[in-house]
C-alpha cells in the first residue's frame, strides 16, 4: 500500500463529502483512510497510482457517486515547444508535456511534489526506472529543450543552492547526489544525462536534482514536465498519470513535440475486447451487458456494446486483461453487496507429484552421503553460461540474473567451503528458469537436482556411481551417452537418459578454467538432472 497525506478540510471540500462517506467510498476503491490531526492519510493500492493525489481521488469518487460517468476526455493543445532527445546511454528515453493555468497554493504545491515522489517510488523504482522533473515554464528561456549527456565538470545551480556547482560536486555534496547519482552516471564517458535549454542552462540532471533556475513556487502558473528513464513504457505511463491528474485539477495540457528515434504517443488510449463469460465467471455474478456498461461508466470507463470492448484511459495502467475489468466491476457493484457462497470440498489435500518425487530424491541423496544446501534463485550473471533471464533493475550486481542451471551456484558454494573436511559432498533441489518459446514470457521454471563432489581426486566415476544408485532406487534404469558440455572437461562428461532415450540431465568433471574462475583449487564433479523430466517415468 502507498500512503498519501492530504489536507483534511481541503480534501473533503474538494470531494464534497463527509468523513464517514469518504471512508465507505474509499473501501470500494481498495483504499482506506485515517484522520490524523488536520490531515487525512489515505492508503492506496500500489497498482492505482492514478489515485495518488486528491485530483485522482476526485475523478474516481465522482464516478462512484455518478456525478460524472464515462471516460474523462482531456483536450491536448499544441505548443511551440520541442524536446530533442540525443543519445543518452544510461537513461535513453525522455518525454515532455506542458500543463498551463495551474492554480497553486501551499497545499496543492505539496500535493504535486508528493505525487511526484510517490510515482518515483512505485513506477519509478526509486528513480532507477523513471525520474520526473517539474519546472516553471515561465522561467524557461527557449522553445527548444535538449536531453543529452554533459561532462561531470559542467556547472549549474542545483535546487536549494545559490552558487554554481560542477555536476560531480552535486553528486558528492548533496543528499540527492549521494542517493541517486550512481544510477545514471556514465563512468566510461564521464558524463551525466541532463535536460537543458538551448542556451546551455541545465534544467535538471535526472534522476538526481532540478535546477534552482526553474524551481516551481506558488506563483507558478504554467509547468513544463519532463520524464526520463530506462523504459519507454514506464516513462509514458508516468507522464500520462501526471498530466491527466493535473488536468483534472483544472490545468490545460499542451503537447511538446518529441524529436526521438522512438515513436512517442502521449495519452494514447488502448482498446481491450472483453470476454463477458470470463468476467461473469470471475465475479460469480450474472450481469447483463447494460449493467456492465453502467458499472464501468461509474468506473470512468466507456464500454461499447457492439464490440464488447472498452477504451482504457491513459492513466489506468493497472488494466491489462479481463480479470482487471472484473475487479473494477466488483468495486463499482459494491463488495458488500456480493454474497459469498459457501465452499465445500470433499477431497483431502495431498502433495503434488513433483513434490513427492523431490522429497524421495532428497532422502536418497542424503542416504548416498550428500548434504543438502540451499542457494538463491537469483545469482550473478557473470557466473552463468548460455541463455538466461537478466533482472532489469537489480538491487545488487551479485543478484542480477536468474539461474539457468544449478551448476554455477553449486560451484560458488564450493568455492566458499574449500576449508571443509574432504570429500565435500553436497546436493540441492530447486528451480531454474530456462528458455521456452511456447510460454507467454518465453521462459519456464524447471525443478532440478544437482549433486556435487569436491575432493583431491574427484572424477567422473565418483559422481556417476551415486547418481546411478539414486535413479535405480526410483525404479529408473539410466543410460549414459558421451556428450560435450561448456561446464565439463572434454571426454569426461555424459548425458543421462531414461526410457526411450529421453535426456534428463548431464554429469561430468568441471573444466579447469571454470574452477579457476570460481577460485576453486580442487577437482569437482557434478551431476544435474531434471525432476520434471523424470516425473512421467515415475507417476
Amino acid at each position: 500500500m502507498v500512503t498519501i497525506n492530504l489536507n483534511r478540510e481541503r480534501l473533503l471540500k474538494k470531494l464534497n463529502l463527509r468523513e464517514d462517506e469518504l471512508e465507505d467510498l474509499l473501501f470500494n476503491l481498495k483504499s482506506e483512510s485515517k484522520v490524523s490531526g488536520d490531515s487525512i492519510e489515505v492508503e492506496v493500492n500500489a497498482d492505482r497510482p492514478d489515485l495518488f493525489s486528491s485530483d485522482g481521488l476526485k475523478r474516481a469518487i465522482d464516478g462512484l457517486k455518478e456525478r460524472a460517468v464515462g471516460e474523462p476526455k482531456y483536450h491536448i493543445f499544441e505548443s511551440e515547444y520541442k524536446l530533442k532527445v540525443e543519445e543518452v546511454r544510461k537513461r535513453p528515453y525522455a518525454v515532455a508535456a506542458i500543463v498551463k493555468e495551474i492554480k497553486l497554493d501551499e497545499e496543492y504545491l505539496k500535493e504535486i511534489i508528493q505525487l511526484q515522489e510517490k510515482l518515483h517510488a512505485t513506477i519509478g523504482r526509486k528513480r532507477k526506472k523513471v525520474a520526473i522533473g517539474i519546472h516553471d515554464l515561465g522561467k524557461i528561456t527557449s522553445k527548444t529543450i535538449f536531453y543529452k549527456e554533459v561532462p561531470l565538470d559542467y556547472k549549474f545551480v542545483p535546487l536549494g543552492e545559490r552558487r554554481l556547482l560542477e555536476v560531480k560536486e552535486v553528486l558528492q555534496s548533496t543528499n540527492q547526489g549521494k542517493e541517486y547519482g550512481n544510477i545514471s552516471i556514465d563512468q566510461d564517458r564521464g558524463t551525466m544525462p541532463a535536460i537543458m535549454e538551448e542556451n546551455g542552462n541545465i534544467m535538471s540532471i535526472p534522476p538526481v536534482i532540478n535546477s534552482e533556475h526553474t524551481r516551481i513556487t506558488q506563483k507558478s502558473k504554467d509547468l513544463f514536465i519532463d520524464v526520463t528513464g530506462t523504459s519507454l513504457h514506464a516513462v509514458l505511463q508516468t507522464i500520462n498519470i501526471l498530466i491527466s491528474n493535473l488536468a483534472e485539477g483544472g490545468g490545460k495540457i499542451y503537447s511538446v513535440k518529441i524529436h526521438s528515434r522512438d515513436k512517442i504517443d502521449i495519452m494514447k488510449r488502448e482498446e481491450l475486447v472483453i470476454d463477458k463469460l470470463r468476467v461473469q465467471k470471475v465475479l460469480g455474478l450474472r450481469l447483463d451487458e447494460k449493467e456492465i456498461q453502467h458499472l464501468l461508466a461509474k468506473d470512468r470507463i466507456d464500454y461499447f456494446l457492439e464490440s464488447s470492448s472498452i477504451i482504457i484511459p491513459p492513466y489506468r495502467i493497472d488494466i491489462i486483461r479481463d480479470e482487471d475489468i472484473a475487479e473494477d466491476i466488483a468495486m463499482m457493484y459494491g463488495y458488500s453487496k456480493i454474497e459469498p457462497e459457501r465452499f465445500v470440498s470433499y477431497k483431502l489435500g495431498t502433495y503434488d507429484n513433483i513434490t513427492l518425487i523431490e522429497r524421495t530424491i532428497k532422502e536418497l541423496s542424503i542416504g548416498a552421503g550428500f548434504q543438502e544446501v540451499f542457494t538463491y534463485v537469483l545469482t550473478k550473471k557473470d557466473n552463468l553460461i548460455g541463455d538466461y533471464v537478466v533482472i532489469e533493475n537489480p538491487i545488487s550486481d551479485e543478484y542480477n540474473a536468474v539461474r539457468n542451471s544449478l551448476i554455477p551456484v553449486m560451484l560458488d558454494f564450493l568455492s566458499k567451503n574449500q576449508h571443509s573436511r574432504f570429500p565435500v559432498k553436497i546436493f540441492e533441489s530447486g528451480d531454474i528458469v530456462v528458455r521456452n518459446g511456447d510460454n507467454e514470457t518465453g521462459y519456464r521454471n524447471e525443478r532440478m537436482l544437482a549433486i556435487a563432489l569436491m575432493d583431491s581426486k574427484a572424477g567422473y566415476e565418483e559422481i556417476q556411481s551415486p547418481l546411478h544408485q539414486i535413479l535405480l532406487n526410483l525404479s529408473i534404469q539410466p543410460k549414459y551417452s558421451r556428450k560435450e558440455s561448456p561446464y565439463f572437461i572434454k571426454g569426461r562428461s555424459a548425458s543421462v537418459m531414461i526410457g526411450n532415450n529421453d535426456e534428463i540431465g548431464s554429469l561430468g568433471e568441471i573444466r579447469p578454467e571454470l574452477l579457476k574462475k570460481f577460485d576453486i583449487k580442487y577437482p569437482v564433479a557434478i551431476a544435474e538432472i531434471s525432476l520434471n523430466k523424470i516425473l512421467p517415468h515415475v507417476y
